[in-house]
C-alpha cells in the first residue's frame, strides 16, 4: 500500500496500523516506528522518520511527521 502524506513527497510505501487490543489503528509510513504497546487512532497519520514509542496514545486527526518522537 501507498499513501500520499501531502508533504510534498508524493504517494510513499505505508500500512495501517493494528493497534494492540486488535483495532485498525491510522495510517503509518514505512520509514516511521512505532511501539507495539503505542495506540493510533483510525484518523491519524503519522510520515516520515517518526517516532511512537512506549505507552503513547495518538487520538483525533492527529498528524505527526517529520523526526518528531512522542512517547508515553
Amino acid at each position: 500500500m501507498t499513501h500520499d502524506f501531502r508533504d510534498g513527497k508524493g504517494p510513499v510505501p505505508a500500512h495501517k496500523h493494528t493497534n494492540k487490543d486488535g483495532s485498525t489503528g491510522g495510517i503509518v509510513a514505512d520509514s516511521a516506528r512505532i511501539s507495539d504497546n503505542a495506540w493510533i487512532s483510525d484518523n491519524a497519520r503519522i510520515s516520515g522518520n517518526a517516532r511512537i514509542s512506549d505507552n503513547a496514545w495518538i487520538s483525533g486527526n492527529a498528524q505527526i511527521s517529520g523526526d518528531a518522537q512522542r512517547s508515553g
